[in-house]
């Protein structure tokens, strides 16, 4: 990530009326969990595993590496027999700074145990009307493969790359030749570049049941062999991306073996291969309970929450570029 010369201002990137706002949203936000009963809790944010998505990468430190999410503790938690947990707090993901996008971010992340991912959607829609103060606020609900059968006309159960390039380069997308012959690079570049822009401005979206390649740590449905899905969603307010949640896969096998394949991937990438989390791997032989867990972006909440905000530096203290 290229660093960009520091501002000479020293003052915060946020209006203090603004931070005494989202001070207010973090009370009511921890009010919330408290009347549900679940966990707050602190997690490491130096750990000797990584994340190994290819898409996602860590800041290393000495022998440890910056968090890009609590989950795995969070998880471990779980597994050693707490109860419902949250945590509310800092992440880093190298990553360019910009309207969207701060390297250090807060996050919200929580688990339920004994739902699926579809209840903790219902659950997460009464948390934004709790914040909202407003039940009339809803998620539109709508499954990733007819998301994309109304919005490219593509059945995704029977396409292969070319159909997606042919719908890409239609919508005036250029397709990197390292990325044309990848399916779920090819889905991943759509949604970033033309699908999301299809979903409703200023309305909450809740796209669920991915395809079972971009399972990441979700359970696999195979009841329809044609079409098997990763119980996994995204929730969006137009067409920005504020949270992913999963139906928390529990098999220590499979998740290692994922593991390992996404290592493969950064290799074949030239990317830099990351420590696998063994004490999360070895949790999961413990036994993980069954639940469903959900991360939340709260800086991009922030924009949609507080009026009149266009940019991320606007919700935070110290962007990138004054910290």
């Amino acid at each position: 990530m290229p660093d960009q010369q520091a501002v000479s201002d020293w003052q915060p990137s946020a209006d203090i009326e603004v931070l005494k706002r989202r001070a207010d949203i973090i009370r009511r936000l921890r009010e919330w969990f408290y009347k549900q009963n679940i966990l707050e809790v602190e997690t490491p944010q130096l750990s000797r595993g990584a994340t190994t998505d290819p898409n996602i990468e860590s800041f290393s430190v000495a022998d440890r590496h910056l968090r890009t999410s609590a989950e795995f503790h969070l998880k471990r938690l779980l597994a050693a027999g707490c109860p419902d947990v949250y945590e509310l707090g800092k992440v880093f993901r190298v990553d360019e700074s910009g309207q969207r996008h701060n390297p250090e971010f807060t996050m919200l992340e929580w688990y339920r145990l004994g739902i699926d991912h579809l209840q903790l959607v219902s659950e997460i829609e009464g948390l934004l009307q709790y914040l909202h103060q407003d039940n009339s606020v809803t998620l539109q609900r709508i499954s990733y493969h007819k998301f994309w059968s109304q919005h490219s006309d593509i059945d995704l159960s029977v396409a292969g790359c070319a159909e997606i390039v042919s719908f890409l380069e239609s919508q005036g997308i250029a397709v990197p030749a390292s990325t044309a012959t990848s399916f779920d690079e090819l889905q991943d570049l759509a949604m970033a570049t033309v699908l999301a822009d299809s979903m409703p401005q200023q309305k909450y979206t809740c796209i669920y049941d991915y395809p079972a390649s971009q399972a990441s740590l979700a359970r696999i449905d195979n009841s329809n062999p044609a079409w098997p899905v990763a119980n996994r969603f995204e929730i969006y307010y137009g067409s920005v991306e504020l949270a992913n949640g999963f139906y928390e896969l529990t098999d220590r096998a499979e998740q290692l073996a994922r593991f390992q394949s996404d290592n493969k991937i950064r290799e074949l990438k030239e990317q830099v291969q990351r420590p696998i989390d063994h004490l999360f791997v070895d949790s999961l032989n413990h036994g993980l309970p069954d639940c469903s867990g959900v991360a939340i972006g709260i800086d991009r909440l922030m924009m949609v929450l507080l009026d009149n905000v266009k940019s991320l530096n606007e919700v935070i203290s110290f962007d990138w570029q004054r910290a």
